[in-house]
């Protein structure tokens, strides 16, 4: 996505956000247990202030040198708007391709935060609409919900090293699709790796998977990440009920 569009949706989904944050602070968010709409705002603050201290730093930042939140919930709204108009500043300053650090081995500039600023936005963004009350959920942008599909699938096929082992899983195959897009994935003891990577020769195009997803990129991505149960009605689920039950196990690990 043109990095431009990053920085817009950012600025949108986290003032839509604090809007359903704010209409009330104590509301329990359903999809984060333990956590009040205030803390939603505290946390999403702090995620942003730790990215524009990667990029000034040139490195993870120290707990000694970040802020502390506001204590009164009155007074989350107007720091988690200086944090954010600081990080779309941050970032608009900064060419994507300029190195920065980040947790995520294969990609160390600061286009992975555009990126993954602007799914976290997002993805939050679903959890204070969600605690603001029934009805009050709207979807992601299309096109950022299916680079989201792919970024998710990124982490969950990069080997972090410690993915729990899993024997029952090994050789299931998983076809996710959405907006024309296609991810084919092979299940392993050990985790989920892209069915080209896969060590077994990869099923052909033509082959049906064990299990075949496919939905609005929007539903796929807010249950890829746990917002609502993988395999319900809005998103079809097509084939091994064992694969489907693999794909989840390992989904809840990656989200943990």
């Amino acid at each position: 996505m043109d990095a431009k569009h990053y920085l817009d949706l950012i600025r949108a989904d986290s003032d839509r956000l604090l809007t359903a944050a704010a209409s009330d602070l104590d509301s329990p968010v359903p999809s984060c247990p333990d956590w009040t709409a205030a803390d939603l705002v505290r946390h999403i603050g702090e995620v942003y202030e730790h990215k524009i201290l990667c990029m000034r730093l040139g490195r993870m930042p120290e707990d000694g040198e970040r802020t502390t939140p506001p204590a009164a919930a009155a007074d989350l709204p107007a720091w988690f708007t200086r944090v954010r108009d600081a990080l779309l500043d941050e970032l608009a300053s900064r060419d994507p391709r300029q190195p920065s650090p980040t947790w995520f081995p294969p990609d160390q500039t600061v286009g992975f935060w555009y990126r993954r600023m602007a799914h976290e936005t997002a993805v939050h963004r679903v959890d204070a609409e969600q605690a603001a009350g029934p009805g009050r959920e709207t979807p992601v942008d299309p096109e950022l919900a299916a680079d989201g599909v792919d970024e998710f699938l990124g982490f969950l096929t990069h080997d972090f090293g410690d993915w729990a082992v899993r024997p029952d899983d090994a050789g299931r195959t998983v076809s996710l699709r959405c907006a024309g897009r296609r991810w084919d994935l092979v299940l392993t003891a050990e985790r989920v790796v892209p069915a080209a990577e896969a060590a077994a020769p990869a099923p052909s195009a033509d082959a049906a998977p064990d299990l075949l997803i496919e939905g609005d990129p929007s539903d796929l991505l807010l249950r890829l990440w746990g917002r609502h149960p993988l395999g319900d009605a809005t998103v079809a689920c097509t084939g091994d009920p064992a694969a489907l039950d693999a794909l989840r196990s390992r989904t809840q690990e990656a989200t943990r």
